[in-house]
């Protein structure tokens, strides 16, 4: 509970500089920029510049290379909140801020009940460099640290480039790639998404890893149906006890927001997480890595979501 009272005190913190005022100023002195977010005709609201969320995921399976099965329960709380800075009409940067703790309530006596607590400092880039596109890029050195005995605190980067192509009202494209480099495993991936609004009420996103269909019915409500990372998946090093994020697993989910007040937005979703799960590596192991089963999972969100029009 303390760490969740510390989530919500942060974003309670940044709620009352984030307010109405400021929202309207913002979206007032990105209106007068050279820079464009969206040109179409869609209601959906803009992607939250901070979040407060608490999840579970029950009763997850996994079954070890040597045939032992392994079950455990994962509760978590993560919060993140961004801030746009307009550096010049053509020009913003993004400075932020991520907190999450994971609780981890393992059923079998293989692996002892474990918690891990993570921090993060996102910074981002962004340009307009035509009317058609954008350029930017982003890092984030993320720090994790575990309860499980001799844990020390592991560090990784994660970090992109991507360009961003409007080709009419309704259809933009972005082209990036992505790096992560964790204790156990690096990895870099090149990718191209695009968005499509087919009306004013129907949006079709494929950008990777967050590919949705989305649905406003107006500017107070938003449902979707998509993937997204797991947060049930993780990397332990048996030997440190060291622990990183992978986000190779998957979240399918149906979710549904209202707006509540101003630009606060209260949502909840369900689905099937942890398609792949919890992965153990390391010496004092006899099976060094597995993959998990799917489970069930719950989540509340509430965001700080600005106006999208310009």
């Amino acid at each position: 509970m303390r760490h969740l009272a510390f989530s919500l005190m942060c974003t309670l913190a940044v709620a009352p500089a984030w307010g109405q005022g400021f929202a309207d100023d913002l979206a007032r002195r990105f209106a007068e920029s050279e820079i464009t977010f969206q040109r179409g005709r869609s209601v959906a609201p803009f992607l939250p510049l901070a979040s407060l969320s608490v999840s579970t995921y029950a009763n997850t399976e996994v079954e070890t290379n040597d045939g032992q099965n392994l079950q455990y329960d994962l509760d978590s709380v993560s919060q993140y909140a961004v801030l746009p800075i307009l550096a010049s009409p053509k020009d913003a940067f993004f400075v932020g801020e991520y907190l999450s703790y994971s609780d981890f309530d393992v059923a079998d006596d293989l692996v002892e009940d474990f918690d891990v607590t993570s921090i993060g400092l996102p910074l981002g880039w962004l340009r307009q460099s035509s009317e058609d596109w954008q350029v930017g890029g982003f890092v984030m050195p993320l720090a994790h640290n575990s309860s499980l005995d001799e844990a020390n605190w592991s560090v990784q980067y994660m970090g992109g480039a991507f360009s961003r192509y409007v080709a009419s009202e309704d259809v933009w494209w972005l082209f990036g790639l992505y790096v992560n480099i964790a204790p156990e495993e690096d990895y870099y991936i090149p990718y191209v998404g695009a968005s499509w609004a087919i009306d004013e009420h129907w949006t079709l996103s494929a950008i990777m890893p967050w590919p949705a269909i989305l649905y406003a019915p107006n500017r107070d409500w938003l449902f979707s149906l998509g993937a997204s990372p797991s947060g049930a998946s993780w990397n332990i090093s048996s030997g440190r006890d060291d622990v990183a994020v992978n986000y190779d697993a998957w979240d399918i989910d149906l979710r549904a927001e209202r707006r509540i007040h101003g630009n606060l937005w209260l949502g909840a979703r369900a689905g099937v997480g942890g398609l792949r799960g919890v992965r153990l590596s390391g010496s004092d192991f006899d099976w060094p890595d597995f993959d998990v089963g799917s489970s069930g999972f719950f989540a509340v969100d509430l965001n700080f979501r600005p106006s999208a029009s310009q």
